[in-house]
């Protein structure tokens, strides 16, 4: 996905739940560095901000330029004014670790509607490919990928945009969320078999030991989890279809399409939350709330159009379908609205320059590469 870094397609109640901590628990034995052995006593009457400094969350905000006056669902911020807001937690929260303390504390249950459609899944691969389908939808600047194979599967987090040492920070608050919950829905006694973070080894890289029991890694070619694949068969004691496709629904429903600043943006989420039943661009124009025509001429004006939007979630989706070797080419051309294969197969080489055989081969490839890393690591 091509993404401008002052496009406001994050939204503000999804950024809340990293920075504005008032309604989570955190230690402020923690926060002042201080050594210890058991989880610590909580607090929940402030955030860390006010904890640390004094300073509300919305003044943060007001900082980086986030008009706090709009209702809270209705704001949407750039990934500019993200960085910015890390700019600001780092120099004013006194842990240099804040993103592990931040993810740890950051359960499932504090990701609201989302977390409840993940946890509520009937396998971890099914919550995983879930946390995928969200990852676009709430915090675009980050594409989380998910490929499963016979020993191992692998999630792994990317750029959508370049976003310096803000990708650190929040690859650190996602890969500790997630571990925890790996654990929390699989149980204490399960691990990943490694998990590897694309940027240098930090200062406080003996820190990490604290929060995973599995091995961790530094300068990797991929920031990526990776677990033994018949854990991501197992099925959880929280599985619910009808809550979870109930919390997706809801959550999908109440994401301000009208609130992104562009007009291909606002058209791709409503494309992806019609995963595999793609609307016409008379139908979509409607739920847009204009005219065909009025549709039409806005995209031309964005350097756009409808067919070069829909392509672009076709690709999205496509790629990750086929890192599922559980799904033929063929089924995977129905699922995105194509005709058979053979027509499947000639579209997806004019996007991507491989054939879908040769892309799923090339992904099982560079994943056996990087399973081999992981055993050798925990030899």
């Amino acid at each position: 996905m091509t993404l401008d870094i002052d496009q406001a397609v994050i939204p503000l109640v999804h950024i809340d739940n990293y920075f504005n901590l008032r309604k989570v628990m955190v230690s402020e034995n923690e926060l002042q560095a201080q050594p210890f052995k058991e989880v610590p006593a909580w607090s929940c009457s402030k955030s860390i901000f006010e904890i640390v400094s004094g300073i509300e969350p919305e003044e943060f905000y007001r900082h980086a330029g986030i008009d706090t006056a709009k209702r809270p669902h209705e704001i949407m911020i750039s990934t500019r004014q993200c960085i910015e807001l890390v700019k600001l937690i780092r120099q004013t929260l006194p842990a240099p670790h804040i993103g592990l303390l931040i993810g740890k504390i950051m359960t499932l249950s504090h990701q609201g509607l989302a977390g409840i459609a993940v946890m509520t899944q009937d396998t971890m691969e099914d919550c995983v490919k879930t946390a995928c389908r969200f990852a676009d939808r709430l915090f675009p600047p980050v594409q989380i990928s998910y490929v499963q194979e016979e020993h191992f599967s692998n999630m792994t987090f990317s750029q959508n945009i370049e976003m310096g040492d803000a990708f650190q920070f929040f690859m650190e608050i996602k890969l500790t969320s997630f571990y925890n919950g790996f654990k929390h829905l699989l149980g204490a006694e399960y691990e990943p078999e490694v998990i590897n973070f694309s940027f240098a080894k930090p200062a406080y890289s003996h820190i990490f030991s604290r929060h995973f029991n599995c091995p961790v890694q530094f300068s990797m070619p991929n920031t990526e989890m990776i677990i033994a694949s018949h854990l991501m068969k197992k099925h959880l004691p929280l599985a619910n279809r009808f809550i979870a496709i109930n919390a997706q629904n809801t959550l999908l429903e109440s994401l301000p399409i009208t609130g992104l600043t562009l007009l291909p943006i606002r058209l791709r989420k409503l494309l992806l939350s019609s995963y595999g039943a793609f609307p016409s661009m008379e139908t979509a124009a409607q739920s847009l709330g204009m005219s065909s025509r009025t549709l039409r001429r806005r995209l031309v004006n964005d350097g756009s159009s409808y067919q070069q939007v829909l392509n672009n979630v076709r690709t999205q989706l496509a790629k990750e379908l086929l890192g599922d070797s559980k799904d033929s080419i063929t089924d995977i051309a129905l699922l995105l609205g194509f005709s058979d294969s053979s027509a499947f197969t000639k579209a997806f080489k004019k996007w991507t320059g491989l054939s879908p055989r040769d892309f799923r081969n090339t992904l099982q490839a560079d994943f056996g590469r990087t399973a081999s890393v992981a055993i050798i690591a925990d030899l």
